[in-house]
């Protein structure tokens, strides 16, 4: 008996003790001293919408990118409004005022490629409140925050200065180009003397492609070596592509057939969301997203439009190196990452969730009240808090402790963000 109850006496103080661990609160001296230090090196934002007509609390970036080659935005979620609309703001300052007349998506290397080519001729008669579904996962086009950015590239369109809009991911993302894949590839087939019935699988299965990246799917309508067959032909349709003359249109649908097959093989093959699956796809990303950069648009500045996870310029684990650590290693300090984070979110009902633990840092960030401010890890003394590690939920409003600095550059804080408004249609 005396035993059971030094075992639980032992017990309750164990738990005791790590509670006062894990749950002790940071020292007052510590929270003001990180705060006048983050009050210091600030940059306030005015204002995170398109409209504004005062730019100059964006001129910080004239010097931040001088010398940039590269700059990737990223998201803490895909559902971000708030941040949708900032980073639109910022593309188009980049572009009126620093020659950045590229923007490229994480979002499917073809897709955009069609999207891009609609907003400029218009082949496919696409409406112009729908054409960025042509390209683009609906969160980045189908929302109030996102339109104006879309009708903004299309503006450009008619200008002396033009963007080009692509993408660099070997997913599919044009929900509006859903049921007209099939015929683009025929046609394109056709018109270059490519037998499409020398591919059975392909030619049967042509309208079907998306439904192909689900194993349940596949494993119904795919028999015995059916499966390994179907890519063997999508590798000899890429091959069939690249003996034709390298025009723009030839290398962009070789390229495609490669990100078919990719696309479908990390989904046959990986778990999705696991760390294999992402270092798969993040590598085949950063392989095309390089040749856009070196090949395509040579010479030209391009905005990288991204999640902040895919963003990281240092591995994220054993199994994961992101997007960003590829681009980091290729182009080193020409070129610049900048996350963005919140202390809290305002859902449609207008009630806030999401706010972070209390070791986050974005607790600190919210009692400069401050709603929108630009943070330059760059520029910051090696000796500060922020270049060290220290808890933020950064990446998917996950409170994680890490050295932050080596993952990017630069940090815009938006202290309550939104949700995406969907358009209703």
């Amino acid at each position: 008996m005396k035993k059971i109850l030094y075992s639980f006496i032992i017990s309750v103080i164990s738990i005791f003790v790590l509670n006062k661990i894990v749950y002790q609160e940071i020292p007052e001296k510590d929270t003001k001293e990180q705060l006048a230090e983050i009050q210091r090196y600030k940059h306030p934002v005015k204002s995170i919408s398109m409209e504004s007509s005062d730019n100059s609390d964006l001129k910080i970036f004239d010097s931040i990118l001088k010398d940039n080659k590269v700059l990737i935005l990223g998201e803490n979620t895909h559902m971000d409004g708030s941040t949708s609309e900032a980073k639109s703001r910022l593309i188009k300052y980049l572009h009126e005022n620093m020659n950045y007349n590229v923007v490229l998506y994480e979002a499917g290397q073809y897709d955009t490629w069609i999207m891009n080519e609609e907003m400029k001729d218009h082949k496919l008669k696409t409406s112009a409140d729908s054409i960025g579904g042509l390209g683009l996962f609906e969160f980045w086009w189908n929302a109030k925050e996102a339109q104006p950015l879309i009708r903004y590239y299309q503006k450009t369109k008619t200008s002396a200065t033009p963007i080009e809009v692509g993408g660099f991911d070997i997913q599919f993302s044009g929900g509006t180009l859903a049921f007209k894949r099939g015929k683009l590839l025929k046609d394109f087939l056709s018109r270059n003397n490519i037998n499409i019935k020398t591919f059975p699988i392909f030619n049967k299965r042509i309208d079907e492609l998306p439904h192909f990246i689900y194993k349940k799917y596949v494993n119904k309508v795919l028999k015995g070596n059916q499966k390994n067959e179907f890519l063997q032909e999508l590798t000899k349709l890429e091959q069939a592509v690249l003996k034709l003359d390298k025009t723009p249109e030839n290398m962009m649908y070789a390229r495609y057939f490669n990100d078919i097959k990719n696309n479908i093989t990390k989904n046959w093959k990986y778990k999705p969301g696991s760390m294999p699956s992402m270092q798969f796809r993040d590598s085949l990303m950063a392989r095309n997203l390089i040749h856009q950069i070196d090949s395509v648009y040579k010479d030209k500045k391009v905005i990288v439009w991204c999640a902040n996870i895919h963003s990281f310029a240092e591995g994220y684990s054993k199994e994961y190196l992101p997007l960003g650590s590829y681009i980091r290693n290729k182009y080193g300090k020409s070129s610049y990452i900048i996350d963005f984070s919140s202390y809290a979110q305002r859902n449609e009902t207008g009630s806030i969730s999401d706010r972070p633990g209390k070791f986050a840092i974005e607790n600190i960030f919210h009692k400069t009240k401050t709603p929108y401010f630009f943070l330059n890890l760059r520029n910051i003394p090696e000796s500060s808090f922020l270049k060290k590690e220290f808890v933020s939920t950064i990446n998917q409003r996950i409170d994680m402790k890490r050295n932050w600095s080596r993952s990017f550059d630069g940090i815009f804080y938006i202290d309550t963000n939104t949700v995406l408004t969907p358009i209703t249609k």
